[in-house]
């Protein structure tokens, strides 16, 4: 079984990647998400619970939404404090990965696609076969991040300067996927990229 995983920087374009991956391979492929598997944990009883006595009595009585934004809005532009929040929520995410990577194994699955936003901001500790890095310029994620979760600017520049520059990213990767355009240019893209590979 092969193991891609699609990283990246947020407004890049990754789940629509995985989107086109899935319907080139159909029944082939397991996905996982990263963010999928954040949003089901950080509502964990137990996680909430972690949480509000990493941060203080202040989250008392929050329900998971608010928690969120309280989050988003104090811990994500305070390095330490993003740190306290990793290593709460990371741990149970790899093992969510690992768990659902084995599953597709045994299942006789060809091709395991996990989505990580943050691959290279962990260390790189989930292992693959191929990693593909989806980028765009600044100005584009931040105008898509504006467009399509109404967030304000400054709101877009914290969640961009938590993550490392897409530069850094573009480096390391297997492969790169440039999405400044139109969906119809990163769907061709991903055809170019994947056809080849999945031959192989």
């Amino acid at each position: 079984m092969k193991s891609w995983i699609i990283t990246g920087g947020v407004g890049c374009g990754k789940s629509h990647v995985m989107k086109v991956l899935g319907k080139m391979t159909g029944r082939f492929s397991t996905f996982f998400s990263a963010d999928a598997a954040v949003k089901e944990i950080i509502e964990l009883p137990s996680v909430v619970e972690e949480i509000k006595k990493e941060f203080g009595a202040e989250l008392a009585g929050k329900e998971p939404q608010a928690l969120r934004d309280w989050l988003r809005e104090n811990v994500l532009p305070a390095p330490a404090k993003r740190a306290r929040l990793e290593g709460i929520l990371h741990p149970p995410v790899l093992a969510a990965l690992e768990a659902a990577r084995k599953t597709a194994r045994e299942e006789g699955v060809n091709l395991f696609l996990a989505e990580v936003p943050l691959h290279y901001e962990i260390g790189s500790t989930v292992s693959a076969d191929f990693v593909i890095v989806v980028a765009s310029s600044r100005s584009v994620q931040v105008r898509r991040m504006m467009e399509n979760r109404g967030l304000d600017e400054p709101t877009v520049q914290k969640f961009l300067d938590a993550q490392w520059p897409i530069e850094a990213k573009v480096e390391r990767a297997d492969s790169v996927i440039w999405n400044d355009g139109s969906l119809a240019s990163l769907e061709a893209q991903v055809l170019t990229l994947a056809s080849p590979l999945l031959q192989a």
